[in-house]
């Protein structure tokens, strides 16, 4: 929780709009966002709590989604006697960009946007507090920043206001329909599988036996397509009930079922190639089997439950990709949504099959073209299988999983595809290949065109349309890659040679690759007396997307680099970071509030000493601490820099 900047509220005094409360930086004049808060009697026990941010023209803030990149929107809320009823809706849709420093895509709000969470108490009076944290950025700065809010709600001496429904905002229900659509595309891909694939014919004629009338394979088929839907919601639906914030958030980060997500993807891997077949109980499908032998119209239901059984092998890696991606996005309605898509998707060609049977001529035959989909979705689930394990690498720091290791395995795996697609290599069950198709070909060809494009990514090229999907640029080992196109190659660890010993905390902070340092402004001081070298203060952040754009562009240049190494003794000065320090270490700022973590002492800091409270900001100070030139923000040019850097020096 990035619980820094000091922001002062009003406290609710209005009958149905009360409290408003007004942003301010730590030192009075960073007014980036103004927040002003009420709250809304909509029943006796009921209410609606609003969030309204004006931020500052020319500045953004970023959105709630929590992402490996920048500082998320967050609404924390003390303990108190009251429930908060669903999620916190903002008004309007959030923009979308990709941002060049995380290398992913980013989503802020401009301008004005507020957000609105509904609460339940049945005391008579409650004070809901609590503090939302956020980061606000321009093209030079990003400012992070909270605000303390604070309501006071009486259930049982107001009337009630207006009515609690309320529509849900465009921005979501578009973000909900594309979730939808994709479900649904990966239910048509099922189909395609050899586990389905050759049960259509069967099915369909399962549904024109009996009278032979139109109407009763039309009905058949329809109460098939029905089921299978209904089968794959009611999966969604129990995974709905049992998700809450928590349980995203250890989907997210926790080592555990991100472990468990890895050797399931894996396992249906191995499957998929042929080494072993992955099925529920034979009991279940017998079961079911012997149900839809009686005949009639509920024959249908259990024809769908033994197709939904025997097909797990090849349907499971869909599923559980659904369910991992709509449990991870915190909105209760997605896992619903996604398999009751894949499960309209899945099951349409056999209703569409049993309005037209003679349709089914038309279809290819079962054969050896099944076994290729399955082998190259294969190569597909290996790939992504890394993903998982790179959380796991990420939530014990070892950076074994390199961001080098996993480019050079997707590039592998993008071959393989290729010369398997073109028949030059054959697994245990796949047929011979007498010729190459177009569409084998083209396929072929596509894959090779990856590994091709992934190839600059083994030496630092960010590879912005997969960014998402691998692991952030940090853990790359070596490159060759600047902005200025200058070779530079990467340095994995820090060198403590012209230091005055290993730096506290050097464990897991890091400075720009190359460049040799400190993350304690004590120890940094202290060296610098020692050395009698001038200081370099960088006020940076992990969720600094300007910071990391330094990084990756004039921090690469060699003479930088250089210049740093031998003539400053340089010190990190994380903001953002939330390792709590010892008691000992606790600084109290001018307005009395304690600041208990690495982040909160450097930025209050940077607040106090500087007047300011953004980053990126460098300032040269002596081996005291003093500033000995104006500092320096947000800075592209490798020569501007360097001429700034030797006026500090002269």
């Amino acid at each position: 929780m990035k619980r820094i900047l000091i922001f002062i509220s009003l406290i609710s005094t209005l009958k149905n709009v009360d409290a408003q409360g007004f942003g301010l930086g730590l030192n009075g004049n960073d007014k980036m966002v103004t927040w002003t808060f009420a709250s809304e009697k909509t029943g006796d026990n009921e209410f609606e709590l609003s969030f309204k941010a004006e931020i500052a023209t020319g500045f953004y803030m970023y959105g709630l989604e929590k992402t490996e990149g920048p500082l998320p929107l967050e609404f924390t809320f003390e303990s108190g006697d009251y429930k908060l009823i669903g999620e916190m809706i903002p008004d309007k849709k959030s923009k979308e960009k990709f941002d060049e420093g995380f290398e992913i895509n980013v989503k802020y709000y401009e301008g004005t946007v507020t957000f609105k969470q509904k609460a339940k108490t049945s005391a008579a009076k409650v004070n809901v507090k609590g503090i939302v944290s956020y980061q606000t950025c321009s093209a030079e700065q990003c400012i992070p920043g909270d605000a303390e809010f604070s309501f006071n709600l009486e259930s049982a001496a107001s009337k009630q206001a207006a009515e609690s429904a309320k529509p849900a905002v465009a921005g979501e229900a578009r973000s909900l329909l594309g979730f939808f659509i994709l479900a649904f595309f990966m239910g048509l891909l099922g189909v395609l599988t050899p586990c389905v694939f050759p049960m259509i014919p069967m099915t369909v004629s399962f549904f024109m036996s009996g009278s032979g009338k139109k109407t009763v394979t039309v009905t058949k088929g329809l109460i098939f397509g029905l089921s299978i839907t209904l089968i794959y919601t009611l999966i969604g639906l129990i995974v709905a009930l049992t998700q809450n914030e928590a349980f995203a958030t250890v989907l997210s980060s926790h080592w555990i079922p991100n472990l468990l997500f890895f050797i399931l993807f894996i396992a249906f891997a191995l499957s998929f190639f042929g080494l072993f077949e992955i099925s529920l109980p034979s009991g279940l499908a017998n079961k079911a089997d012997r149900q839809a032998d009686k005949g009639g119209y509920i024959a249908s239901f259990f024809l769908a439950v033994t197709l939904a059984i025997v097909s797990f092998s090849c349907t499971g890696p869909f599923v559980g990709t659904l369910l991992v991606q709509s449990a991870r996005g915190g909105v209760a309605l997605e896992p619903v949504l996604g398999m009751f898509g894949f499960g309209i998707g899945l099951g349409l060609p056999f209703i569409v099959f049993a309005f037209i049977p003679s349709l089914m001529k038309k279809l290819p035959k079962s054969g050896g073209w099944l076994n290729s989909v399955k082998v190259v979705f294969a190569f597909v689930i290996a790939g992504m299988s890394l993903k998982f394990l790179d959380i796991v690498d990420n939530y014990f720091t070892l950076n074994i999983i390199t961001r080098d290791a996993v480019i050079a395995i997707w590039i592998a795996l993008a071959i393989l595809t290729g010369l398997y697609l073109l028949g030059k290599i054959k697994l245990p069950h796949d047929s011979d290949l007498k010729h190459v198709g177009v569409f084998r070909l083209i396929l072929a060809i596509a894959s090779f065109a990856f590994a091709f494009y992934l190839l600059p990514g083994l030496f630092g090229a960010p590879l912005s349309a997969v960014s998402a999907f691998i692991p952030a640029q940090e853990k790359q080992v070596f490159s060759i890659i600047s902005e200025n196109n200058a070779p530079v190659q990467a340095v994995a660890t820090m060198n403590t040679d012209k230091l005055c010993g290993v730096p506290k905390y050097s464990d897991f902070l890091t400075l720009p690759k190359g460049i040799s340092g400190y993350f304690d402004l004590k120890e940094g001081l202290a060296c610098a007396k020692e050395k009698n070298k001038p200081v370099l203060l960088d006020f940076k952040g992990h969720n600094c997307s300007n910071c990391k754009k330094m990084e990756k562009g004039i921090f690469l240049d060699q003479r930088i680099i250089n210049i740093l190494n031998e003539k400053f003794i340089v010190i990190g000065l994380y903001t953002d970071d939330k390792t709590e320090l010892p008691e000992n270490e606790h600084v109290t700022n001018s307005n009395g509030r304690v600041m208990k973590t690495i982040g909160a002492v450097n930025l209050n800091y940077e607040a106090e000493t500087y007047g300011l409270n953004a980053q990126p900001y460098f300032v040269i100070t002596d081996p005291d601490g003093k500033a000995i030139v104006e500092g320096i923000g947000y800075e592209t040019d490798a020569d501007k820099f360097l001429q700034w850097l030797q006026k500090g020096l002269n």
